[in-house]
């Protein structure tokens, strides 16, 4: 293995360590300012231990209400609209997504993916530019650059995962 493969090999793994995850305490909110869920995904944990998931769509005074995507029993919590209501509502899960880490890792994996592309192309007997298997050296830049790219995206994504518990005040 040439030191330019050795190289690519390291920067392209890169893409796949996980970023440390942050210790945040809960956010405390008062029913009145409950309308910061509302557009966004959520987890609640529901009487009985049943988890729903899904999108807040409105605080009524007596109730969130979500349209339910997921959930753990679905005989007592269908899918579709649900009111969960205030008496029985402590605690939810509050999941956003930013755009930083898909950015920078699409072009990090790029960069990284185009680096081992490259060192494999030129590692191809005839190489880019000789007359022999000029096809293969270029399917094999092409592929795995788009494979870096591919990785670095889903690194990204992966880390542009947020998740808020939300504690509600009495």
């Amino acid at each position: 293995m040439t030191r330019v493969s050795k190289l690519a090999v390291v920067v392209s793994s890169l893409a796949f360590l996980p970023l440390p995850a942050k210790g945040a305490s809960p956010q405390q909110v008062k029913w009145e300012g409950l309308s910061i869920v509302v557009g966004q995904t959520v987890s609640i944990a529901m009487p009985g231990g049943a988890v729903i998931k899904g999108k807040a769509t409105g605080v009524e005074s007596d109730a969130l209400v979500v349209q339910v995507t997921k959930t753990a029993d679905p005989q007592a919590y269908p899918r579709g609209p649900l009111r969960v209501p205030r008496a029985t509502l402590r605690t939810l899960e509050m999941q956003t997504k930013g755009t930083k880490f898909r950015v920078i890792g699409t072009v990090l994996g790029a960069v990284a993916g185009f680096g081992g592309g490259l060192a494999a192309a030129l590692g191809i007997q005839g190489g880019i530019f000789g007359n022999r298997n000029q096809g293969a050296a270029l399917g094999a830049l092409v592929a795995i650059t788009a494979g870096g790219t591919i990785a670095g995206y889903a690194a990204g994504n992966a880390a542009d995962r947020r998740s808020t518990t939300i504690e509600i005040l009495p």
